[in-house]
Parts: structure tokens; sequence; C-alpha cells
């Protein structure tokens, strides 16, 4: 189901929380008239020459297809309301510093030990303080929902999305008040095939994510009562891979709009043929959220979701438009002007991945992969400051993260492939420690205040590793690592910090 660029009808979602008997009714402004409202302040966008080859863009043809019907819409969903009991311990940490991970799958206890037990199909998703103490749990989940859980910033909302069943889509819990309800029924997050997930605004007002219409992909927010739902980016290009900017002010996204104005069907210009692939990346471009004016950032082909460095600048990688064995390489770009910087080497078929970059900007962690993997360290100029090939992380299954202060890095696998232990070194690659591979170090992350390290732990045995992974917290030194989730059953993931910016 899809969001028509026509949707004329007022949108309209009575909620009401049987709270104590007190009922609230919230009424969404029409789309049509949120759409009108957002053009009118939103000056044209003229497209600019790309500096990739011609050859390489869909061709644009007055050739007549056959008459395509628009794909079935999808609205504001606004049902499967459901009251959930919070415990009063997760009240109380809303605005601390958590560290959040789901149990899948936790068999229940037996009454006869011994006796089997299947499955559960549930995930529950706790959080544990890094002080230390017995988790928490939060909501359990159908255990189909997997990692596709998303903490707002400030911890007192929580999205999700469930794949199954009679109530696919995204949802929305607001722990304050206890209640979930179904913002969005959809069948997956990757819109026209398009891996886009939802992000949450810095103050955690809003939630903005890519939804398929018609023909194309716009890009969406909705306050987290379920009111103001709006389309920002209303074209006919394919606009997707949104992400805020750490003070709120930008709204970051990839869209095809400079190469395919439009991709409806006969219209003139359109780039749409019915063999045509979904785009594979776009250009970089950014909104002001007050204004809603747009502009467009560079002319490279994004290939990836970008992230900010800071509140003024944008880490991307681009590659070739529609061949991803072409290679990639890293970029940044400044809001406040200036054209982007590339910083990794520009050679044909080297894949640039997982990059990390230091709280100040000024340097980056990441990965090489071709024949072999390197993992190498550079300035903002792209000057190489130190290089590895002795770390043999499998091809795109590398993860790093910076100590706030920017002195320290922790690197680990990902995706399962955790072939060290702690890692720990400097700016330079000079290792302050490292331990035996017991267990293997996956997705390790400082927390905010550059007291602890969190991590996916998998331990290994002589025939390879038993498939359990926990989650560790080790002191900032590396060592001390103590399991969190050892006396859980099912799968352990850690889903990360939640309330990165607390003060504690």
């Amino acid at each position: 189901m899809q969001v028509s660029h026509h949707l004329s009808r007022t949108i309209a979602i009575l909620m009401v929380f049987s709270v104590l008997g007190v009922y609230v009714i919230s009424v969404v402004p029409s789309l049509a008239q949120s759409q009108t409202q957002l053009l009118a302040q939103s000056p044209d966008v003229t497209p600019t020459a790309t500096s990739d080859s011609a050859d390489s863009a869909p061709a644009q043809s007055n050739q007549i297809y056959p008459t395509v019907e628009a794909l079935p819409t999808v609205g504001l969903a606004g049902d499967k309301f459901t009251r959930v009991t919070i415990s009063d311990a997760v009240l109380a940490g809303i605005g601390k510093t958590w560290l959040s991970f789901i149990n899948v799958n936790d068999k229940p206890t037996t009454i006869t030990p011994g006796t089997p037990t299947p499955a559960n199909q549930i995930e529950t998703v706790y959080i544990a303080a890094p002080s230390g103490g017995t988790p928490i749990k939060v909501i359990d989940l159908p255990a189909t929902t997997g990692q596709q859980v998303f903490w707002s910033p400030n911890g007192a909302y929580l999205a999700y999305f469930v794949p199954t069943g009679s109530g696919v889509g995204l949802y929305i819990l607001d722990l304050k008040i206890g209640l979930s309800l179904r913002l969005f029924e959809l069948e997956d997050l990757s819109p026209r095939g398009i891996p886009s997930l939802p992000t949450w605004s810095p103050d955690s007002a809003e939630l903005t994510i890519s939804l398929a219409t018609d023909y194309d992909v716009d890009i969406y927010s909705i306050n987290v009562d379920g009111t103001n739902f709006r389309n920002l980016t209303s074209t006919p290009a394919f606009d997707f891979w949104p992400t805020w900017s750490p003070d709120g002010q930008y709204l970051a996204f990839v869209s095809d709009r400079a190469q395919c104005p439009t991709w409806i069907p006969n219209e003139p210009g359109s780039c749409y043929r019915p063999d045509f692939p979904t785009p594979d990346g776009g250009n970089l471009y950014v909104m002001e959220a007050q204004s809603g004016q747009v502009r467009k950032l560079s002319d490279e082909w994004v290939t990836a979701p970008p992230h900010w460095i800071s509140a003024s600048r944008l880490s991307f990688t681009a590659g070739k438009r529609g061949d991803s064995t072409a290679g990639s390489a890293l970029w940044w770009v400044d809001l406040r002007g200036g054209p982007a910087h590339r910083i990794s080497d520009d050679t044909p078929g080297l894949l640039i991945t997982r990059d990390s970059w230091s709280a100040d900007g000024r340097r980056v962690v990441y990965q090489e992969a071709d024949a072999e993997t390197r993992i190498v360290i550079r300035d903002d100029a792209g000057t190489e400051i130190a290089r590895s090939t002795q770390l043999n992380f499998p091809r795109v299954a590398f993860a790093a993260s910076w100590s706030p202060d920017g002195k320290r890095l922790v690197m680990g696998g990902r995706n399962a492939q955790c072939p060290y232990g702690m890692l720990l070194t400097d700016d330079t690659f000079k290792v302050i420690k490292t331990s035996s591979p017991n267990p293997g170090v996956c997705d390790p992350s400082w927390s905010p205040d550059g007291r602890y390290i969190a991590f996916n732990g998998v331990t290994q045995t002589a025939s390879g590793t038993d498939g359990r992974f926990d989650v560790y917290l080790a002191e900032a030194s590396g060592v001390g690592g103590r399991n969190l989730t050892g006396r859980l059953g099912g799968q352990i993931r850690l889903l990360g910090w939640v309330n990165f910016n607390a003060q504690q």
C-alpha cells in the first residue's frame, strides 16, 4: 500500500485513551492541506548538472506506455491501541542514560526441571543501568520484530516495526501514558525496495519516515501524539534516507530529482520505464526545518544513508550510479558553503564502509575492502594518519566507536562476525588494551560520559563460536567486562544507548 500525492480528503484519527476515564481526541489535518502549505513555503529547486556520465542516467522518453495504475495508498492508521504496563523503574529512568537490548524467545521456567519448553515467539525490550543492577523489562513484542526497535533520543518513546501477523506496521509506544498504537500499516521498511529506517527528531517530538507514494517515494513526518502528519518533500522523484541534524534545524536526505524530475508514467520528462529498476542512490539535499527551503549539497551519487558529523557537517559515501562494483569513496560537506571534500582514495573497485568520526569531526576511521580489507584513520583533510593490514575484519563486518574525548578508539566486528576480543587503541592505532577473543567483541560503543564500553559478545569455543550472544559492559580502560544478560535464555541483541544526550 502506498501514500498518494493527491489524497484530498481529511484524515482524522480518533485517539481514545481510556486512562482513568479521560478521553482525548486529536484531529490530523488533511495531507493535501499540509502539502499545499509546505509547497507554498518551499521555493522551486533547480536541478544542477551531475558529475556522473549521462549514459548512466535513466533515459527520459516521450514514449507512451500502457496506462499504469497507482498502487493503493497508505494512510495514517491510528489503530491497534494497546494498554502497556510500564514499570515505575522505567518511568523514573526517563531522561537518564540506559543501555538497551532485546531478549528473543526466552523460554519460561517449567514446573518440572528438564521438561522441554517450546519457544514463546516473544522478544522483550530491556534497559539496564550502566552502573549496575538487574535489567528492567520495558515491553514484550512479537519475536519477528527483531532489532527494528527505535528509541527516541530522550527515552520517552519507542517506535517498533511488526512485520508479521494481523497487525503488521509501524507502532509507537508512549512510555509516560503506557499506550501503544499503530501509526502505519506497512509490509516492510523498504519503500519500493529502498531500505530506509525511521528517524527521530533530536527533541523526540516527531518521527520521520520514507513512504512509497503512487509512483515514487517521499519523506513524511508525524508528531508523537499522532498529529500533524505531513509530506516534507512532496515531489514525483524518489526522496529517502532522511536524517535530522543534531540541533534539529535541518533535515538531510537523498533524492534522484536532479536526474529524474518525475517517475509518473507518460508525463513529460518521466524516467518511468516498465523494466527500469529502483534508483540505487541519489544526490545529497538538505531542507531547512523552519522555512522548508531545499538545496542540493553535492553532485556526487550517494550510495548509502548519510550521517551528521556535527550540526553543520555531513558525511556520505558516493559511487557510480547503477554500478556497485565500481567502488565508493568517503566524502564530507559543510552546510555553510564550499565544495564537498573527498577523504578516501578514489580507486576503482575499492569499497569504503562503516566510517566513524571523532566527536570533534576532525578524524575518521573506516574499512577499505577490495580483494583484502584494511582499517584506515584519516583527518578531515584526507591526510592518512594510520593504516592497519593486520586487523583482518571480514568484508563489511567492521564497527568502531570513538571515546567522547576523541583520544581512544574501540573496534570490533558486526553481523555476528567477531574475530577479536577487546581491541582498544589510541587515535593512531597504538594498542592500549587487547584481550583474548572470548568473548569476541561486536558492535562496541562508548557511553555518553566515556566511562563504559558496551558490546555484543559471542562465546568462542575450540570449534568456533557457540552462537550465543550476550551484552557486556567494560570499563573505559577495556577491562572488567561484565555480562549483563548471562542469566537470560534465548537470543540476545544489543540495541544501544538510550538518551545519548542526557546529563547524569
